[in-house]
């Protein structure tokens, strides 16, 4: 392999994002996340150390990867002058609908598999919900005096369902059943119900 095939180490890192998505966690070797990023077995272990390693640096990638996203979002929303209620909409289903994402929430798929197993993994998990969550709120907060009834009920779901699925997860349900609260959760928030 000569060094023009190799991948930078953020593609690299964005390939073993894409291999913990598509396949989970426990079905990801480590020979695998070596085959798609294309290392060799000691640099692997030199940059990486483990799998659970790999997995968080793949965390902070699809932290980086979501924030660019919903910034992109949120300024095309602005720009065309979509309402409120449909650019939460937006936000809501970009990490269950991109394109670019090959199976759901990244963050959901991780709370299914490991639960609380791991607690690096967990508070990672959990801190990138907070910063979403928090990037909401500042949509909502300089309209918070005239927000309308539906808007309000949005908002306040939103903050639910962080909540609801860390305790669901906790209760170690299958990762069908959790990713599956997840999208009828986003679907009634859509709604308004």
């Amino acid at each position: 392999m000569t060094n023009s095939q190799k991948l930078t180490p953020q593609a690299t890192t964005e390939a073993f994002m894409v291999q913990f998505w598509q396949h989970g966690y426990a079905q990801t070797t480590v020979d695998e996340l070596i085959t798609v990023g294309q290392l060799s077995r000691s640099q692997f272990y030199r940059h990486y150390r483990s799998k659970s390693v790999a997995l968080r640096r793949s965390l902070q990638a699809y932290q980086t990867i979501l924030d660019e996203q919903l910034t992109q979002l949120i300024q095309r929303d602005h720009a065309m002058g979509t309402p409120l209620t449909a650019l939460l909409a937006d936000c809501l289903l970009m990490p269950f609908q991109s394109e670019r994402w090959p199976a759901g929430c990244l963050m959901v798929n991780l709370m299914a598999e490991l639960g609380d197993q791991d607690a690096l993994i967990a508070d990672q998990t959990q801190a990138i919900y907070a910063d979403l969550q928090t990037r909401l709120v500042g949509l909502l907060s300089p309209h918070a005096s005239d927000l309308a009834v539906t808007v309000s009920m949005v908002a306040t779901s939103l903050m639910q369902v962080r909540t609801g699925l860390q305790v669901l997860a906790k209760q170690h349900p299958s990762a069908a059943q959790l990713k599956q609260q997840a999208m009828a959760s986003v679907d009634l928030i859509i709604r308004g119900q």
